[in-house]
């Protein structure tokens, strides 16, 4: 492996090391219940988490049109991240309640934009450093060491829990942002040009919007629903947030680790079939959590694993797709059209959810398993991408 394969796989395994900490689905939530925020706050995480770092893309992708040097605006994004956590990690100690809750999701919002830059223009510098056939085995490369090192995070919550107490959750907020500024000195120096075509000049896009578009929007925007069940997992145990919070981290971090290098591997053969397996894991998972009734943490922590597992194999898949079926600056506006899109619908589902959670009679958990089933039978529809 060459030394610019290092950095980045170093990079990206401590970039992914900061988004499991910061994560919208277990310490965020758990924060939020710790503090007293409302309830609501806590469904939006969600959704504010994934369509904020999606919506500006496909604006971002169009000023990087007229500035070919990548690597610029993957640095702003990734300083505005690191800002963000600090904000973050300030409003839970210094404020509570609907106060802090409010805090704190103006800074997820902040920290959603500069993961959009990061989003959009890290997947150029793979691109450069890494040929097609071994993207997704980088990706599953670095999931797996972030996982490792968030087990070692992890694992000592859990063991000395006692000891640290209210403090576990800001000692999760401090490692995140030491992650993401270990991220940026990483991967400072990998500079990566991408030169637009000059007969697109004064075109909103260069890229053709053929079916292969629209169809994994299409797709990928079913399989929004394996990140908006997760937080329903936590809430079920509201009461034992603090404890489940290491727990959960624990077990994100060990599906990672397990599954990342074997979903890279399924993905640089098929991407269409890594979605397909991840999808039914999903649904596997939230039938569980419908059908078991047990409160002990335990079986909450094994599902949570389990929809864990399908969902790093449902961003690996999507990202091994998107690398692979463009090219150059086409696959820069697909990905930013792409992430756009799929914002907007994330956005959608999350309203949608919200107002008709209270009325409805059931979980709304049993809605999204469906949306889960038609996501996979759709992957039927995309073509090959290898």
């Amino acid at each position: 492996m060459t030394n610019k394969k290092h950095l980045l796989v170093t990079g990206l395994s401590f970039n992914k090391l900061a988004d499991l900490l910061i994560s919208a689905k277990t310490t965020l939530p758990a924060l939020l219940i710790i503090l007293g925020a409302p309830a609501w706050m806590v469904g939006w995480l969600v959704p504010i988490r994934e369509s904020g770092a999606l919506l500006p893309q496909v604006l971002i992708s169009m000023y990087l049109r007229n500035n070919a040097a990548r690597y610029k605006v993957w640095r702003v994004g990734i300083c505005i991240q690191i800002s963000s956590v600090v904000g973050i990690l300030c409003s839970a100690v210094l404020l509570d309640g609907f106060n802090a809750g409010l805090c704190i999701l103006g800074f997820l919002i902040l920290l959603s934009l500069g993961r959009s830059a990061c989003s959009l223009t890290v997947k150029d510098i793979e691109a450069d450093v890494v040929p097609k056939g071994e993207r997704g085995n980088l990706v599953g490369l670095a999931s797996t060491i972030s996982g490792v090192m968030t087990l070692l995070v992890a694992v000592p919550l859990l063991i000395f829990d006692d000891t640290f107490k209210d403090n576990a959750l800001l000692g999760v907020l401090v490692c995140a942002a030491v992650s993401f500024t270990i991220t940026l000195l990483c991967m400072f120096n990998l500079k990566t040009k991408v030169e637009d075509n000059g007969d697109d000049k004064g075109k909103m896009f260069s890229i053709r919007f053929d079916k292969t578009v629209y169809q994994f929007v299409f797709v990928r925007g079913l399989f929004v629903h394996s990140a908006l069940v997760a937080p329903y997992f936590m809430l079920e145990n509201g009461d034992n947030a603090q404890k489940l919070l290491p727990i959960y981290i624990a077990a994100q971090a060990l599906a990672s680790m397990c599954s990342s290098l074997l979903w890279g591997k399924v993905a640089d053969y098929s991407a269409k079939l890594t979605l397909q397996i991840a999808g039914v894991l999903t649904i596997a998972a939230c039938v569980g959590l419908l059908i078991i009734e047990s409160d002990t943490l335990i079986i909450s922590a094994v599902l949570f694993f389990i929809l864990s597992i399908a969902h790093s194999g449902v961003r690996t898949g999507r990202k091994t797709y998107s690398l692979d079926v463009k090219e150059g600056q086409e696959r820069t506006e697909l990905v930013g059209f792409s992430n756009t899109a799929i914002g907007i619908i994330l956005l959608t589902f999350g309203a949608v959810y919200a107002a008709i959670g209270p009325f409805l009679s059931f979980s709304v958990v049993y809605i999204m398993t469906a949306m889960m089933v038609v996501a996979t039978i759709s992957t039927a529809i995309l073509p090959n991408e290898k």
